[in-house]
Formats: C-alpha cells, sequence, structure tokens
C-alpha cells in the first residue's frame, strides 16, 4: 500500500471509531483570512512560502554557499550531504546514514505531491523535483542499514513520501517501491520476538567531557559504569507506519507487539496527577535492565516535549491500522483508549501556551530538581548531567535553577575513572574529587544564561496529529475540539514563528528555513533554538493536514 495523497485522497477506509469512507471532494474557495482563526488562506500560503525557501535552500547548497559541512562531507566530494538545520552561522549539511537525512527530500515531495495547493512560478515544480530526486539518491544504502531504528524516518518520511507524487516517473516509482520493501525487511531484524519490541540503538551510552590537558580542551567521551544493554526511545513508535503499510502480517505482528510493550513501560505520570489521567512518555526505556529514563529531556523522569509528540504521533497510526489488519487484535491492550489519554495529555500539558518549552517541566521552579534526579529506580544518566554553560551560547539556559552539578564517581566505569584521575575540567578544578564527579566546575553560571528554548518542531508535530485525529474521528465533538486546538497552535506558529515573521535569527529567512525556534538535543548542546529541518516537515505536514480537514466534512 502506499502512502496516500493528504488532500486528494483524503481518508482512508480505517477510520477511528468506525467513520465511514469519505468521498473525494472537489477544492472549495480558499477562506478569507481571520485574525484570531487559522483558515485554509494561511494554509496555502505556508505552503507557498515554504516552497519559495526550500527553493532558496536549494540554491544554496547546489551553489555551496552558507554551508557549514560535516568533516565527511568536506573530505569526500562525491557524498551527498543532506541539509540538516542551522548550525555554527550556516547550513548543516549532514552525511550519510543519519536519522533526518530523510525529512529534506521528503518535504520536498510533500509539496509537490500537493501542488494544487500551492503558487508556482514557470520552472519551480520540475526544479524541486529534480532536487528531490538527487538528494534521496542519499538514501539508497540505507535500506540495508541494520544498525538502526530510524529507517521510518528515513524511508518512509521520503521514499513514501515520493510514491503521493503524480509526476514522479513510473522506472523510479517502482525503484523506490523495492527500496521501502528492502527497508522494513531491514527494519523487522532489529524486532526481538523475547521483549517484544524493536531495539532503538546499537552504541553503549557515553558521558562527553571537556578537559583542560597541556591548556588546550580536550573533548573526550567516557564509558558508564551501568550502561544500557537493549535501549527503546519513544521515537521509535514513529516507525509502526511504514510497517503497517505493508500487507505482510509478520511486520504488523512486529509493530503492534512494539505499540504493547511501549505502552506498558513507557510511560509515568506527573506527581501533581493523583488521578492519574495524563500518562507522560519516558524518552527511552532499558529492557536489559528494566529501567526507564530520559537520554533527552529535563532529567530522568520529566516531559521531554517531542518525545510526547512522538508518543502521540505513533499511536494515532497504531489506531488507524487497527482495522486494517489482518492480525488477531484481541490478545493487544486499549490502542483506541490509550490514544484517548495521549491526546488528553497533551492537550492537558499545552494549556495556552501553544509552543512548549523544549521540556514542558523546564520553566517550572523546581526544574533543577528534575535535571539533578538521579533515582536507582530509573536510568542513571541524562546528557543534562554534563552539559556545562560554556557548551551553550551564553544567552541560552537549558532550565530554571541550572547551575553546576555534583555527580557520583561511581556513574563512570573503572577504565573511565583512571583515564580521568588527576584531569582538570572546563573549569580548571578537579574533574574527580572524592568520590565525586565535577564535569562543570563548582562555580554559579554566569547571569548572561536567561532564555529557555522553546521546541516549534513539538508544536508542527501536535498540530498534524490533532488534524489528523481530527479528519479521521467520528465523534463531532472530539473532531472540533483537537481541530480548534491544531488551529491554535498552527496561529501561534504562523504569526510568531516563521522566520520571515520572527526575530531570533535573521539569517534564517536568507537561508531558506521556515520555523525557527526548534530545539534538537539540549543535553547534547545540539541544535538549540533553531530552525531544523524535520520542524519545517512537520510544519509542511501539518498544513496539509489543515487542508485534508477542512475537505473532509
Amino acid at each position: 500500500m502506499k502512502k496516500q495523497n493528504l488532500v486528494t485522497m483524503l481518508v482512508s477506509s480505517v477510520l477511528i471509531t468506525g467513520c465511514s469512507q469519505q468521498q473525494q471532494t472537489e477544492i472549495q474557495p480558499t477562506q478569507p483570512s481571520s485574525v484570531n482563526t487559522f483558515t485554509l488562506e494561511q494554509a496555502r500560503e505556508n505552503l507557498t512560502f515554504s516552497k519559495d525557501q526550500y527553493l532558496k535552500m536549494i540554491d544554496h547548497v547546489e551553489n555551496k554557499r552558507h554551508q557549514y559541512n560535516r568533516p565527511e562531507c568536506e573530505q569526500d566530494p562525491s557524498m551527498i550531504c543532506i541539509p540538516r538545520s542551522q548550525e555554527h552561522g550556516g547550513i548543516f549539511m549532514e552525511k550519510y546514514a543519519k536519522w533526518t537525512n530523510g525529512f529534506f527530500p521528503g518535504l520536498m515531495w510533500k509539496l509537490l505531491a500537493n501542488k494544487q495547493e500551492i503558487k508556482w512560478n514557470e520552472g519551480e515544480e520540475q526544479k524541486l523535483y529534480e532536487s528531490a530526486k538527487y538528494f534521496q539518491q542519499a538514501l539508497e544504502a540505507d535500506a540495508t542499514l541494520a544498525s538502526t531504528h530510524d529507517l521510518g524516518f528515513m524511508l518512509y518520511d521520503s521514499y513514501g513520501e515520493a510514491l503521493h507524487y503524480e509526476g514522479l516517473d513510473s522506472a523510479t516509482r517502482q525503484q523506490y517501491i523495492q527500496l521501502l520493501d528492502t527497508g522494513r525487511a531491514t527494519l523487522a531484524t532489529r524486532f526481538s520476538d523475547e521483549k517484544g519490541a524493536i531495539k532503538s540503538w546499537d552504541f553503549a551510552p557515553h558521558m562527553k567531557l571537556t578537559t583542560i590537558e597541556n591548556g588546550k580542551q580536550k573533548v573526550d567521551l567516557y564509558s558508564l559504569s551501568d550502561p544500557w544493554t537493549f535501549p527503546v526511545i519513544i521515537d521509535n513508535m514513529m516507525n509502526l507506519e511504514y510497517l503497517f503499510d505493508s500487507d505482510v502480517a509478520r511486520y504488523h505482528h512486529i509493530a503492534f507487539s512494539h505499540a504493547e510493550q511501549t505502552m506498558a513501560n513507557h510511560y509515568f505520570y506527573d506527581e501533581n496527577d493523583t488521578a492519574k489521567q495524563y500518562p507522560l512518555s519516558y524518552h527511552v526505556f532499558d529492557y536489559g535492565e528494566n529501567k526507564p529514563g530520559n537520554w533527552q529531556g529535563l532529567g530522568n523522569v520529566s516531559a521531554w516535549a517531542r518525545g510526547q509528540g512522538w508518543s502521540l504521533y505513533g499511536y494515532l497510526t497504531v489506531v488507524e491500522a487497527m482495522a486494517r489488519s489482518k492480525t488477531d487484535l484481541s490478545k493487544y491492550p486499549d490502542f483506541e483508549a490509550h490514544l484517548h489519554r495521549l491526546l488528553a495529555s497533551v492537550e492537558h500539558l499545552l494549556a495556552d501556551e501553544y509552543v512548549p518549552y523544549w521540556d514542558f517541566w523546564a520553566a517550572r521552579d523546581n526544574a533543577y530538581e528534575y535535571a539533578e534526579n538521579k533515582s536507582p529506580e530509573t536510568a542513571v544518566y541524562s546528557g543534562i548531567l554534563e552539559l556545562c554553560a560554556k557548551r551553550l551560547e551564553d544567552h541560552i539556559t537549558p532550565y530554571k535553577g541550572y547551575r553546576p552539578q555534583v555527580l557520583q564517581a561511581s556513574m563512570l566505569s573503572e577504565e573511565s575513572l583512571k583515564r580521568l584521575a588527576g584531569k582538570k575540567n572546563w573549569y580548571g578544578e578537579d574533574v574527580i574529587q572524592g568520590d565525586k564527579l565535577i564535569p562543570c566546575g563548582s562555580k554559579p553560571y554566569p547571569a548572561s544564561h536567561q532564555k529557555i528554548p522553546r521546541d516549534t518542531s513539538a508544536s508542527a508535530l501536535f498540530a498534524s496529529a490533532f488534524y489528523r485525529f481530527a479528519t479521521i474521528t467520528k465523534d463531532t465533538e472530539l473532531r472540533q475540539r483537537y481541530a480548534k486546538l491544531a488551529d491554535n497552535i498552527m496561529l501561534e506558529l504562523t504569526k510568531n514563528y516563521r522566520v520571515d515573521r520572527n526575530n531570533t535569527r535573521e539569517t534564517s529567512l536568507d537561508f531558506g528555513f521556515v520555523l525557527a525556534e526548534a530545539t534538537g538535543n539540549m543535553g547534547s548542546a545540539g541544535e538549540i533554538d533553531t530552525p531544523i529541518v524535520y520542524g519545517d516537515f512537520y510544519f509542511v505536514e501539518a498544513n496539509i493536514r489543515k487542508i485534508a480537514y477542512e475537505l473532509s466534512h
């Protein structure tokens, strides 16, 4: 089964709560703009703006302007490197086999597949098509990349999107279908029948520390004493749609089993939620130690914003797949009830803040307590523990109460402790002090660190999921409720976070990005408060889903 064009095909026959199949609808006249309502007119204008921006970025890349390249991209001129984000003053070009690489061509395929909603100038459609095919080449080898679970992002969000486009030539279409089939088989090899889940990563976690040696900074990785052995991250829920979009029963079993294990192990409740109404997702669960935690997020127990988006979106695709699948679902839990709890949870978390902080709890008065939580009931490591202020821009603070942390040296392996013996940290103090580990010194960080970043990529993901749910649910009250929430998010993003309307990055508009103020990986000090391609991807998707929603009823 191919991915469907969200506007021209609207809705599949698999609809939540039994809604019957919709007939294809003619494009309706554009609604007049309203100050407080996100309209079809604004959605279509956003798509045209996105098209213009990415054509601009393509031109920069082709002419090697404004680029910041991975070393591999510099070393091998034949390598097709792909735009990922705005970093280090330029368009950050990513090397092969990275999880974000599908979003750049995927966004172009989305625009092409919904070209009737976009205003085009002469030659632009052909240019976008040629560019999408060119960058798509960089992902061919990923179809057999068995070392990662991210094949849904890499392959389904690129090759799968290409199948929407009616202008795709037949030979290329067949090639893409075959690559998608190969990729599914590869992804399935990461599934453990014993664990009932798809393993996310093969690498062991390390602590990244900066020391001063011979007067120079040296960045190195240090192994942990108790690393995970079978990590599964909530992002993995986004791969399930890729498996469901197949007639192979084994793939459906893998996807439903993974969803079942994630539902059982990945969720907790805020201590203030005594009624346990609003499940929150951990980022990672180790099926080796049977412990949850956060590789990303404010702390081992916190509400990482984009993680809640992966969670919601993932279970939406699971529920959509239920009626379509030939798998016996009687042995699985009530995924639909879980989805409804997740919808309410994200709605509760957002309240009236339609663009959340990168972690929903980062602005709480006691945020530092979550960041410093090292409970033995959870995984004992997250990137926040080692996040020194010198790794961040001067104005950025990751959370309220941000301060240097004092850790237990026993977190690190004996080999790591030997390597660190006698070394000074970035701040001129001993890294190891007795049984303590002092990665970032002991003095307060500069008062200039004030801004807690938000994450527009999470907002765009929420909006797309809400529109998708509103389009397929039969419940009128829920349809209107979540479509309105999606509208509110999109109005805020459109008015205040498009790069032409946001003053945080003067160059973002010139470089060709769409949304400002996304946050990638705070714990690794990567892509903080900056445009990121996957944020643009889900923003484009949300606009397309807005149009599909308006035309579906």
